[in-house]
C-alpha cells in the first residue's frame, strides 16, 4: 500500500524517549499504526515538532490530518538531572570535545528535567501552543514506569 492510499482516519503519533526500555508497543501492545518520533528525553524539540507538522500536512494527501500526539517521558531517564546528566555536564563535556565551538554549545537546549512529570506538562504545552498544528489537536501526557512497566496519564487535552 501507497501512502497516498492510507485510509482516510486521523494519524496518532507517539512522541518518547530514545531509551529502549520506554517501548509503546510493548508497554502498550499496540499494533501497527501510531508514528513513533524518538529522541532523548522524549522532548518536544523543533525537530520532532517538525515531524508532527508533516504528519499533519501529508496525512490522506491533506484531506485529513494528525488527530492525537501522545507525549510518554519515563522514569529513571538519562536527562533526569543528576550529577552527571544535567545540560551543564553534558555542554561541558562537548565543549572538551570542541573547545573552538565552546560557545555554539552553550546555545544548546539540551532538554535535562528535575521532574518527570513537569517535563511532561512542559513539552505537552508547546505542541499546544505550536501555530503550525491543527488547533483540535487532542495532546495527551503520560509518564512510564521502568521498574514496574506501567504508565500514568498526567494530562489530557479537555
Amino acid at each position: 500500500m501507497r501512502f497516498s492510499e492510507f485510509p482516510n482516519s486521523k494519524a496518532m503519533m507517539i512522541l518518547t524517549c530514545m531509551d529502549p526500555r520506554s517501548n509503546p508497543y510493548e508497554f502498550w501492545n499496540l499494533p501497527f499504526g501510531p508514528a513513533i518520533t524518538r529522541n532523548a528525553g522524549g522532548r518536544a524539540t523543533e525537530d520532532a515538532l517538525r515531524s508532527m507538522r508533516v504528519l499533519s500536512t501529508i496525512m490522506a494527501n491533506g484531506e485529513n490530518t494528525l488527530g492525537a500526539v501522545a507525549v510518554v517521558h519515563h522514569t529513571d531517564c538519562g536527562l533526569h538531572h543528576g550529577p552527571n546528566f544535567s545540560d551543564e555536564f553534558i555542554k561541558g563535556r562537548l565543549a572538551d570535545r570542541a573547545p573552538e565551538l565552546a560557545k555554539e554549545v552553550e546555545k544548546m537546549e539540551l532538554g535535562s528535567f528535575a521532574d518527570v512529570e513537569a517535563s511532561v506538562l512542559e513539552d505537552v504545552a508547546i505542541i499546544k501552543n505550536d501555530p503550525y498544528l491543527p488547533k483540535d489537536l487532542d495532546v495527551l501526557g503520560y509518564v512510564h514506569d521502568t521498574a514496574t512497566g506501567k504508565t500514568r496519564e498526567v494530562f489530557r487535552s479537555e
